[in-house]
């Protein structure tokens, strides 16, 4: 088979529309991956503009080439919108649709008013430049830890094809060609050839932010609880393990803080579940809110209970923080419709000693805890100081 440019812009087309249906497939199983909803609108845009450009000498030349390579640089665009997405950067639409605008604007010219292939050809390859090198450094710039693996490679790739687009820029376009891009040449031809590896290769980039990305939502969602957003049951038990022991082997105290809120059966018994969870979700934002401690782990131990690991704590800076904690508490109100909800808790705190195991610190600050509920309740009691009740409610 001879590689001509009609035959590369149909391996092209062929291969938009397999991406096109393998992602939409991928977005269909994936529903709530926003971004990829971009990509996959941005690959069937892609995937049209090649087809209305494929179709050069078929239908009118304002289809093919003003509209096809506006298409083109719109869901450059989307690529670009879904990248700062997946990274969590701000997106405004003005300046790239002005861009696209500008871009349609300057083919038309060059197509119609001063018809001028070779300045078509090096405007595509400007922008699809542009837009690549940008990709890559929001990616090789912006990763996040968790998904920096995958931003590494797929920028990579994309600065690789940013390169590639820069080096056909000083391509020649066939002296013979007329105003055709069908008969450009071999040197065109060659940078279509390339060009499809290139897209194939951002394709699979693309693929792997995606499924980086849900990896690390999957191990998230694992070890946070769906309510709260709060570490589970589970992993404040491994985490704080982990910190404790790091706290031990440095001589750093380790302070742990649990706490049950107040009547709480009362509460979904008056006003309903849909109450309690309200409750929930406000108490954990009050615990985000107030705790400024550096490296605190917070979690949603079980049912109306919750635990806050303090590493480097002192019992005396834990007992601050606890008592900052049952004040935001007792002086705030969880809001479901138009009812409001007091809320107040008990509160155990304890110290790790040498020696001390995680299990082990839980169970004090958990016997704290009930001390205070024993001695009336939104209070904050001391492992550590037996049954004396270390600040009372501040009603």
């Amino acid at each position: 088979m001879h590689l001509d440019i009609p035959t590369l812009t149909l391996v092209s087309l062929l291969m938009g529309i397999s991406a096109s249906i393998g992602f939409t497939s991928l977005m269909i199983v994936l529903h709530t991956q926003r971004v990829l909803r971009i990509w996959v609108t941005g690959i069937w845009i892609g995937t049209l503009a090649i087809s209305l450009i494929g179709l050069r000498t078929r239908i009118p030349d304002g289809l093919s080439i003003v509209m096809g390579n506006g298409l083109l640089v719109f869901a450059n665009m989307l690529y670009l919108k879904g990248i700062a997405a997946h990274l969590g950067l701000p997106w405004r639409w003005r300046w790239p649709l002005a861009f696209v605008l500008a871009y349609a604007l300057g083919i038309f010219w060059f197509a119609y008013v001063t018809p001028n292939l070779g300045t078509r050809l090096l405007m595509g390859s400007l922008q699809a430049m542009a837009f690549y090198l940008v990709y890559a450094y929001l990616l090789l710039r912006h990763g996040e830890p968790d998904i920096r693996t995958s931003c590494r490679i797929a920028g990579g790739v994309m600065l690789l094809n940013g390169l590639f687009y820069l080096a056909r820029v000083f391509l020649p376009a066939d002296p013979g060609h007329g105003q055709s891009i069908m008969q450009a040449g071999l040197p065109v031809e060659a940078t279509y050839l390339i060009g499809i590896l290139t897209g194939l290769a951002s394709y699979f980039a693309l693929l792997q932010l995606v499924t980086e990305r849900l990896m690390v939502d999957l191990r998230h969602a694992a070890r946070t609880d769906g309510l709260t957003g709060l570490l589970n049951r589970s992993a404040i038990v491994a985490e704080g393990r982990a910190s404790l022991e790091r706290c031990q082997q440095r001589g750093q105290p380790f302070a742990l803080i649990i706490f049950d809120l107040d009547y709480f059966k009362q509460i979904n018994d008056r006003w309903g579940h849909d109450a309690g969870d309200a409750v929930l979700r406000h108490v954990s934002g009050i615990l985000r809110e107030i705790t400024r401690w550096p490296g605190y782990l917070a979690s949603r131990y079980g049912g109306e209970e919750f635990v806050l690991a303090l590493p480097g704590a002192t019992l005396q800076q834990g007992v601050e923080v606890a008592e900052r904690l049952r004040w935001a508490l007792a002086h705030s109100h969880a809001r479901i419709d138009d009812q409001h909800i007091p809320v107040t808790a008990s509160i155990g705190v304890a110290v790790a000693h040498a020696g001390t195991r995680f299990e082990h610190l839980v169970r004090q600050a958990n016997e704290a805890m009930y001390r205070t509920k024993f001695d009336g309740r939104n209070g904050v009691s001391s492992a550590d100081l037996g049954d004396a009740q270390l600040m009372a409610a501040d009603e």
